[in-house]
């Protein structure tokens, strides 16, 4: 039997050590942290200052109340506030495990936090292995660092472990991988700083492995519980074991562990609290956001080939990981998406000191109360985890957890050892126990379940105390008392001859167990049980005994009777009628909705009821009917039960009702600016109920069919039939939503005119809730308001809704001149006139004429009759004649047009 050893401060009393609780807190990812109970169970934190993607490390006091914990740069006290000098510290956060904290031997308030650095992008610094010291009495408690970065290694990689060297001089070795001379990689050094009651020596014990070149610095370096192993995961460059001297320091035997799985990338290494079983995490190792595969996996080391000795526990897509052993005996496993999401959950190996997938691997079994994890948990001092077993198990092994039946002897034992002090105790609270070496309980129930641990610190104080560990469940035997089952005679055949089928599962109360039944003891003696319990159907009439037999996972068990009565049902037609209306009129279904709990409520209060809708289901009790019950017309049966025992079997009706199909206008309009809107509900109903809806709440407005409507809104209109059936009345109603929206007489906003042009435009800009249509003559209309090729002269525009609620006319002036005019007197085009313009419509305005040589010949008004083609009262040959209008708004115009008159180019050429 293997002699663990335990770091044993010189300063602290036998009952602080045996605590063990410096590992009992961790806090680790973003914000997350667990804490581990006395019993061995986990509690999620939430307290944690902490934000890290990798390392991390705490501490606590041996009685297992925080001390501190880092990120490997920022340290947080017990109160999680930054600890005095706690900033500044040469870890990081993408460091694989970039601190871990090692208190000095023989002293109760020095502690040493070491951290490895790495450079994670060009021009950042790598600091490698550094030590600072923490006084944790100061503060009140709460600590302060009072030296900090004392380099020990200029470079390493990102892995740091740590392990007792021997209880004699209480020292403790820390380790890490490193060029011999602490330069950059290539890696083929490890180096053991050894730490005692003076201090952290500078100078390392080194083991050189000149076949060694490691170049990537990532992943866990780890030494088994009992110091006499190390194992060291390297990214790419593989995963290595050896063999470890605890008195010297020196690693020796190397051995390369080759990983056939896929995904071959190890990360998160651990061994088994025995130290027989190594547990890889690796991965494929992309760095992608997407595409992530890993592996946990065991190797067995004591195994002659331990590459053969690989068992895949777990596989699925997952990022890289790290592994963890707990002061509970089980290893947990950190679950990240990418690197830099991870997850609210931790997995675990339950029993890590068993072969295989019996080590029981459990994913998400750990909450984090909803903060995340990283790929990092926090390394302590592997020594604390190292333990023997207290169970012997009947082929001569060991283990640490066992699960036994109530009644049962439970037997803890160890080696006794001459003058040795045994020290028992359970979830955490101390027990006397005479026989020292082994605690014997002769009948044991519930309450010996429980974490046991035994101290043993012999007559040498040379030698190391020996921690003992024991998990117990004991699993009560199940009650089997004798049952009644009163169940009744629905048989299809024949209701009333005492034989019938039923499902004999139904006395099931405990679902942990299992229920065998068997028709005679010597069945039961024999193993024989029914073979469909569930569809069972008694051969004695009326009344029959049977057997059963409970059994829990652990195979312990207890027996019962059944005692069988068949009570007979006699029919007689349905007993009552319930009526329902049909849910969618618009199918060709009679479908309704029953509500079968009101029914059993009002009907049956004094009985335990159920619904079916065949008699074998009444007498199996399967496919019971949900409370609100979709069907067609039907019978259905009503199960009446006392203390699930069948007192009768009922015949009910379900009747479903036509429910009205209508329709109306899904909207309507209104005129606003005259409100009336009459609707004629369809006729041949029995209720009309109009609402207005507002919001959430409605407002009953008429109950006729016909309603006049003033105001635009949501409405609804209900139409129902009545029916009066068995004294009851029934209302089937159906609803239909509508929408009256409103309209009115446009108003006329605004007339862009754009005229003395060959092509003059109109545009009608209007305002309204209408719907409208545009007119230049009130009689042909169009959608567009804009019109094109509008002649010269004044007009009227028309705006029509076309929900008819009025026409919007205006007069309007569009701007023109005549290209000619022939003054002979003849009643046709005798004087120039703009058309368009009158005293309605820049009336002010006035017109300059000019001959071609730029002399003035008229000047006219807006208002007269025009120009007739004179000058100083002598008419005018034929020519072009440019004029200017200057109009009351400001606006400007020029143009020319010709004057014609043949009879006067005549007169003038005769004179000539």
């Amino acid at each position: 039997m293997k002699i663990a050893k335990l770091l044993m401060l010189a300063l602290l009393c036998p009952t602080l050590f045996f605590g063990q609780g410096e590992t009992n807190n961790w806090y680790f990812g973003n914000g997350a942290g667990i804490q581990f109970n006395p019993d061995g169970s986990v509690t999620g934190l939430t307290d944690g200052q902490i934000d890290t993607i990798e390392g991390c490390a705490t501490i606590s006091d041996p009685l297992g109340n925080l001390l501190f914990y880092t990120d490997g740069i920022t340290v947080y006290d017990r109160n999680h506030q930054v600890m005095e000098n706690g900033r500044g510290l040469y870890g990081d956060p993408s460091s694989t495990q970039s601190a871990l904290i090692v208190p000095r031997p023989g002293s109760p308030i020095i502690y040493y936090i070491f951290t490895v650095d790495t450079s994670v992008q060009q021009g950042d610094v790598d600091n490698g292995l550094n030590y600072s010291v923490v006084d944790i009495s100061m503060n009140s408690g709460a600590g302060a660092i009072t030296q900090k970065n004392i380099r020990l290694l200029g470079d390493c990689s990102e892995k740091i472990t740590a392990v007792l060297r021997d209880c004699s001089d209480q020292s403790i070795w820390l380790i890490t991988l490193a060029d011999n001379n602490g330069g950059p990689n290539p890696f083929n050094t490890y180096h053991a700083f050894e730490i005692s009651t003076t201090g952290v020596a500078t100078t390392s014990i080194r083991s050189t492995f000149p076949d060694l070149a490691i170049q990537d610095a990532r992943g866990n370096l780890k030494v088994s519980p009992d110091g006499t192993k190390i194992v060291s995961a390297n990214g790419d460059f593989g995963l290595y074991s050896y063999d470890f001297d605890a008195a010297t320091g020196q690693l020796s035997n190397q051995e390369r562990i080759s990983i056939s799985a896929p995904h071959k990338v190890p990360y998160g290494v651990e061994f088994s609290p025995n130290g027989q079983f190594l547990y890889v995490h690796a991965s494929n190792d992309l760095l992608e956001a997407t595409g992530h595969f890993s592996n946990l996996l065991q190797y067995d080391m004591l195994s002659q080939n331990i590459s053969a000795s690989e068992v895949i526990l777990d596989s699925r897509p997952l990022y890289r990981g790290g592994l963890q052993l707990a002061d509970n005996g089980k290893i947990y496993r950190t679950i990240s998406q990418n690197y830099f999401i991870g997850t609210s959950y931790l997995g675990v190996i339950n029993n890590p000191n068993v072969k295989g997938v019996a080590s029981n691997y459990q994913h998400n079994a750990i909450s984090l109360n909803g903060r995340v994890s990283g790929q990092g948990l926090p390394p302590f001092i592997q020594s604390f985890f190292s333990k023997i077993d207290l169970i012997l198990n009947p082929d001569g092994s060991t283990a640490s957890t066992v699960s036994l039946c109530g009644n049962e002897s439970l037997v803890l034992q160890t080696e006794l050892i001459p003058g040795a002090t045994y020290f028992w105790e359970k979830d955490g609270v101390p027990f006397e126990n005479l026989t020292e070496n082994i605690l014997e309980i002769q009948s044991t129930d519930a309450d010996d379940s429980g974490r046991y641990r035994l101290s043993i610190t012999t007559t040498d104080p040379s030698e190391c105390p020996i921690i003992g560990e024991a998990t117990v469940t004991i699993e009560p035997i199940p009650e089997a008392n004798n049952i009644e089952l009163v169940q009744c005679d629905v048989d299809i055949q024949n209701s009333t001859d005492g034989l019938t089928v039923m499902d004999l599962k139904q006395v099931e109360q405990n679902p942990d167990v299992t229920y065998l039944y068997y028709e005679t003891i010597a069945d039961m003696e024999n193993n024989t049980p029914i073979q469909n319990p569930q569809n069972y159907g008694n051969t004695n009439s009326f009344d029959q005994i049977i057997y059963y037999r409970v059994v829990n996972n652990l195979g312990c068990g207890n027996s019962g009777e059944i005692a069988i009565h068949v009570q007979p049902i006699v029919f007689n037609g349905p007993e009552n009628t319930f009526y329902s209306c049909d849910e969618d009129a618009t199918d060709n279904v009679l479908i309704g909705i029953f509500d079968l709990e009101e029914i059993k409520n009002t009907t049956y209060p004094d009985s335990e009821v159920s619904f079916y809708s065949s008699l074998e289901d009444v007498s199996l009790e399967k496919n019971e009917l949900l409370n609100l019950y979709a069907t067609e017309s039907e019978t259905v049966y009503v199960r009446l039960e006392n203390a699930n025992q069948c007192q009768d079997v009922l015949e009910i009706s379900l009747m479903v009702n036509p429910t009205p199909l209508f329709s109306l206008e899904p909207s309507y309009l209104i005129c606003t600016d005259n409100p009336s809107l009459t609707i004629d509900a369809p006729e041949g109903f029995d209720i009309y109920t109009f609402y207005k809806i507002v919001g959430s709440s409605e407002e009953l407005i008429s109950t006729t069919q016909q309603i006049e409507i003033f105001e635009i809104g949501q409405y609804a209109l209900d139409v129902g039939y009545t029916y009066n059936q068995n004294g009851n009345t029934t209302v089937c109603e159906s609803r239909f939503e509508f929408t009256v929206l409103p309209s009115n007489i446009a108003i006329i906003e605004d007339l862009l005119v754009a005229d003395f042009s060959d092509n003059n435009t109109v545009q009608i800009e209007v305002s309204g809730d209408g719907d409208y249509e545009f007119s230049l003559d009130g009689e042909n209309y169009q959608e567009p308001n804009f019109f094109e090729n509008v002649p010269a002269g004044l007009s009227t525009v028309f705006v029509r809704d076309k929900n008819g609620c009025g026409i919007s006319e205006e007069l309007i002036s569009v701007l023109g001149y005549p290209k000619f005019f022939t003054p002979n007197n003849d009643g046709y085009n005798d004087t120039w006139q703009l058309i368009g313009i009158d005293d309605r419509f820049q009336g002010d305005s006035f017109i300059a004429i000019y001959d071609r040589f730029g002399k003035q010949m008229a000047q006219i008004g807006a208002d007269g009759t025009g120009w007739n083609g004179t000058y100083n009262g002598t008419m005018l040959p034929s020519s072009d004649y440019w004029f200017k209008v200057s109009m009351a708004n400001g606006r400007e115009f020029k143009g020319h047009f010709t004057l014609k008159d043949k009879n006067i180019d005549d007169l003038l050429v005769g004179k000539s």
